[in-house]
């Protein structure tokens, strides 16, 4: 099955190639089962490696974070400001 590499920021594995021992389905999703190393294995999601779909830089800029957190202030405010004192949410 050769070998990938873990592209998940957050995975203990990131950056590194491993080895594919086999793979096979979970749902409908593809896994990977690989040598972690030591006698262990791991189970990768194919979107983690760099056999799936290429994951943006950024899924939200500063920029869009920021605008969404104005929204949410301002339904909060509305829910606040509700008719006669009382929260209209």
């Amino acid at each position: 099955m050769g070998s990938l590499t873990v592209t998940h920021p957050f995975h203990p594995l990131a950056g590194q190639r491993v080895e594919v021992l086999y793979s096979t389905r979970r749902g409908a999703r593809r896994v990977f089962v690989v040598d972690a190393g030591s006698g262990g294995t791991m189970t990768l999601a194919q979107e983690w490696t760099d056999r799936g779909l290429v994951a943006e830089e950024s899924r939200l800029s500063q920029e869009t974070l920021s605008e969404l957190r104005s929204l949410v202030d301002a339904l909060a405010k509305r829910c606040a400001d509700g008719p006669g004192g009382e929260s209209s949410c």
